[in-house]
């Protein structure tokens, strides 16, 4: 026991003897049921992932899979099965198109687990299973241009101002701006090394999503300023409210970002505004997707990440530099309209 002295050191070596005990103990013939083979298997499986991605696969499950089918032997199963299944959660539950994609990915990874596994062989029988074609389209998507970027940075206090910069002019994830510290700015590079979610601390989501971002100007002086009026620190939290934690993202909207967005007659479209943001206003400026995807640090399977990087890296610096010209030349205008005012 002192060697594991919570229940948490033992979870791993569960989960890596339950793997062991599995493996090559199925066979096409079992009678296993779906229920049975997720609850014992794929569940603790997923305990090893990124804990948001373990949520929301356990909450599918629960809530939309498990009840509808989960009685069906996993050798039994098939495309049809999943097909009702989607038609029923759709006939009874006011969910996007996009909301029972992600049930059908869910479901289609637990019979590729099973395969894997040994407990299932043949074709996966959920790739086949079609979405309802009168399910409700998902909604539409908003972003910030440049100019109401500015409006709302004018009106913000000094600490939600520096995060909302850094969401808009680099691009940052909810969690990778909470994730961030003083270490990862170096004045004109953000360095993406961690990302927070809840009290979860994880590695970035992929390889790209690690790689540094470039500071525009517009950015690197309120950082400073910030980073002046916290006592110019060099280690620790970047964003937290004095207590030194990672600041929750939800609670500065609600009672500061959102209501300062709403005062100038903009609507709020959540912290991914910003962040679909910077992908809008570069493509305006002429960086094309490629240019995009890096500065966002999106992974495509088809694309190798490592050689992609390398040959953009210089259009990356270009396009951010264009954005920082344009910032620029709206901050004039703006002082312009105000002196013949």
């Amino acid at each position: 026991m002192r060697d594991y002295p919570r229940e948490s050191d033992i979870l791993p070596l569960k989960i890596e003897f339950m793997q062991r005990q599995n493996a090559g103990k199925f066979t096409p013939e079992s009678s296993m049921s779906l229920r049975e083979f997720v609850e014992s298997v794929y569940l603790p499986y997923c305990e090893e992932l990124r804990a948001s991605t373990k949520k929301g696969y356990a909450e599918i499950w629960t809530n939309h899979i498990s009840d509808r089918v989960g009685h069906i032997r996993l050798r039994e199963f098939r495309t049809v099965d999943a097909s009702k299944m989607l038609r029923a959660i759709a006939e009874e539950h006011d969910l996007s198109k996009t909301t029972l994609q992600h049930i059908k990915s869910v479901l289609s990874g637990i019979f590729a687990h099973a395969k894997n596994e040994g407990a299932f062989d043949g074709v996966n029988p959920v790739q086949d299973a079609r979405i309802p074609r009168n399910a409700r389209e998902p909604g539409e998507t908003f972003a910030y241009n440049l100019n109401q970027i500015r409006r709302i940075l004018d009106v913000l206090p000094l600490l939600p101002k520096a995060v909302i910069a850094t969401a808009s002019f680099a691009g940052l994830r909810a969690g990778d701006l909470r994730g961030l510290e003083w270490p990862d700015y170096t004045g004109d590079l953000l360095s993406v090394n961690r990302s927070i979610w809840k009290s979860v601390v994880n590695r970035p989501k992929t390889r790209a999503s690690a790689q540094t971002v470039p500071v525009i100007r517009q950015l690197a002086e309120i950082l400073d300023a910030y980073r002046l009026s916290m006592g110019n620190p060099a280690t620790g939290v970047m964003f937290h409210s004095g207590g030194g934690q990672p600041m929750d993202l939800d609670k500065l909207a609600q009672r500061i970002v959102r209501p300062a967005v709403e005062a100038i007659r903009l609507e709020w479209y959540g912290w991914h505004g910003f962040r679909r943001g910077i992908a809008s206003n570069l493509y305006e400026l002429g960086a094309n997707e490629k240019v995009v995807q890096r500065v966002l640090r999106h992974a495509k399977p088809h694309v190798t990440k490592e050689r992609y990087i390398k040959a953009f890296d210089p259009a990356v610096l270009a396009a951010m530099k264009s954005m920082e010209a344009t910032l620029d030349l709206l901050k004039t205008c703006s002082a312009n309209v105000q002196q013949v005012n």
